[in-house]
This record gives structure tokens, sequence and C-alpha cells, in this order.
């Protein structure tokens, strides 16, 4: 243990896409499997692997549903869909993965480092991370008056607002109050893009 080197401390990231940013970001993708999970990332804030191991069979006609297998916290997680949202998703699929790795393939997309290196110099930017996206859309709902709690559940957090005596006893799924989020997230989204 003496030749070894302490870990480095954890620094959480705090980068957030700027509005100006958000929307280089959505024009520079394309409609192509990346940029659909890209868009879908930016709609819903959640991580990249729930929303590239979708399944047709966690999407219903207004929300999805991950199952706890799908889930960093290993706790099952719906929440609801907008428009934008359903679009991208489009028609009701089987119940195989939505984003494949190419044509005819079985495994879900997974080539995220050439798509982000081309997404980069697509949109001129270089100094953020598909995560940053996630946080992009937790402070972008607080700055829309979006309570935390009703943003921690978008984001499927466990700790904060629900940790715990109030995790245990605390069992409303938020529903109408996410549902309003969502569709006052996708109203920005759509201002920001539409210019």
């Amino acid at each position: 243990m003496e030749r070894m080197q302490a870990p480095h401390p954890y620094v959480p990231r705090e980068r957030i896409l700027t509005d100006n940013e958000l929307r280089r970001v959505w024009n520079a993708v394309g409609d192509n499997t990346f940029g659909k999970i890209v868009k879908l990332l930016i709609l819903t804030g959640q991580r990249r692997g729930e929303i590239c191991n979708l399944t047709g069979g966690m999407v219903s006609a207004d929300t999805i549903t991950l199952p706890a297998t799908h889930t960093k916290n290993s706790r099952q997680h719906t929440f609801p869909l907008g428009e934008m949202a359903k679009s991208i998703l489009g028609p009701p699929r089987p119940r195989d993965a939505l984003f494949f790795t190419a044509l005819g393939k079985t495994t879900p997309f997974n080539g995220f480092s050439p798509s982000t290196r081309k997404l980069d110099k697509q949109c001129g930017m270089s100094d953020w991370t598909l995560h940053d996206l996630r946080r992009t859309f937790a402070s972008g709902l607080a700055s829309l008056g979006v309570s935390l709690p009703v943003i921690e559940r978008l984001l499927n957090h466990i700790s904060g607002s629900f940790g715990g005596i109030v995790g245990v006893y605390q069992r409303y799924d938020f529903m109408p109050e996410m549902r309003d989020a969502i569709t006052r997230w996708e109203a920005h989204v759509q201002t920001l893009v539409q210019n």
C-alpha cells in the first residue's frame, strides 16, 4: 500500500448547457439513431443507458416505464412522454430494442464515442458530455418553476426529497405534476429550436 496513490477526490460536474448551446446540439443532430437518442435525452432527462436500451414493451401511449433492471437505483421508473418525444419515438413497435446499432442488428445502439465526436464538430462544442443534458434538463425545469420533488421524480432520484423516512412513506407518483413539467419543458425546447 505504500506505493499506491490515494484515489482522487470525486468532483461532480457542474456543466449545464445554455439555451443557445442546447439549440446548437438539437439542430446539429439528425434523425438517425444517435440523433433520436440525443433528442430524447434532452426531452426526458433520463440516463443514456436507459434511453438507448428502450424496448417497445416499455413505451405506452403516453408514458415510458423502465424496469428495475434498467435503472441505476434498481427501481422501476414510469415517467410521462410529451408530444415531441412521442413524435421521435414514432408509432408503437414490437417489444424489441428501439435503437439498434445498425439495420438488421438486434443489439442496442452503442456507438457513442464516434457519434459524439461527430456531433461536437457539427455543433461547434467540445466541452460537454451527454450526461450534461440530464443536468441541463433538471436545471431548466427549476428555472421554469417546477418544484424539486417533481424534478427528482422525473430523474428517478431516491435521495434528496425522497431520502430517509420520506422515501418509506411517500408513495404518491406525482404523475400529473410530472406531465405538467414535461409539457412546460417541451414548450421551452420547441421555442429554442424554432429560433
